[in-house]
């Protein structure tokens, strides 16, 4: 077996119909999620990867965005489940314990194990909400899941070789893998907007990553590329990094785009992409 499905999903709270007070406002995002969510069933996958932005997030909360300082890592949660809430709604997935700890076992990695507590790791909404359009709808028994974290302080060219690697454990696995990359783009459209406000960034970046993406033109995203560390810091995008492992997956394991959709219905902009055969 080998991997079968990948896609680039947002995670703006508001796609999901029980938490939003504002059905229209990401209908267009929505039903590009429900798209994938569809393509996803039929995969009839085993495990999903799921590469989670949380360790960008936390760095993002400093008033100084010292986004590149954090420790070079890149965590896999070892817990026997994964789980979180999403508005009045809890779920717990199963994590392929087996194919994270074959992950870990390649030590030319900054991987980090992280057990979480009392047998769960913990998810919030940056990983919750592609996986309520994936996993948590299905019946079980459902596909098992291995959540990676990566750290902006992980050099992009090893963030691409982890990619490569993940696509090398899944040809070798007897499963049927999917790698969701979970990512938002540009936040700093608003010019209303309390934290973020408004920078030119914003646009110039989700311009330049829907670019990227159209025209499967990985390589833009790499060091020289047309991304530096100001832009990054202007649109406060998060999707940079987890898009570079999907980028090494995708080398060693070609899939086509077959969908994509990119819309800025609030302060941030949300890209959806699905490749398979």
């Amino acid at each position: 077996m080998s991997l079968v499905f990948a896609a680039i999903m947002p995670h703006g709270p508001d796609i999901i119909p029980e938490i939003t007070d504002d059905l229209a406002m990401m209908a267009q995002t929505r039903g590009a999620m429900e798209h994938v969510a569809a393509r996803f069933v039929a995969a009839k996958v085993d495990t999903l990867v799921l590469l989670d932005p949380d360790l960008v997030h936390r760095q993002n909360k400093s008033a100084t965005r010292t986004l590149y300082t954090g420790e070079p890592i890149i965590t896999v949660a070892t817990a026997p489940q994964a789980g979180g809430t999403l508005g009045k709604a809890r779920d717990s997935f199963r994590c392929d314990l087996e194919f994270a700890q074959a992950i870990l076992k390649d030590t030319s990695f900054p991987t980090v194990s992280v057990p979480g507590e009392n047998g769960e790791f913990p998810l919030v909404g940056g990983g919750l909400i592609p996986l309520w359009y994936t996993i948590h709808p299905l019946p079980e028994p459902r596909p098992k899941l291995v959540v990676i974290t990566p750290s902006p302080g992980v050099a992009r060219g090893e963030l691409r070789r982890f990619g490569m690697f993940l696509a090398q454990l899944a040809q070798q696995s007897d499963k049927r893998i999917a790698l969701v990359a979970s990512a938002d783009q540009g936040h700093t459209h608003d010019p209303k907007h309390p934290k973020f406000g408004f920078s030119p960034g914003a646009a110039e970046f989700d311009v330049f990553y829907c670019d990227v993406i159209r025209q499967n033109n990985f390589d833009a995203l790499m060091e020289g590329g047309g991304i530096n560390d100001q832009l990054l810091k202007d649109s406060w995008s998060d999707s940079l990094w987890v898009t570079l492992i999907l980028a090494g997956l995708l080398d060693a394991n070609p899939l086509p785009l077959r969908f994509f959709n990119y819309a800025v219905p609030t302060y941030f902009g949300m890209a959806v992409a699905l490749y398979e055969e």
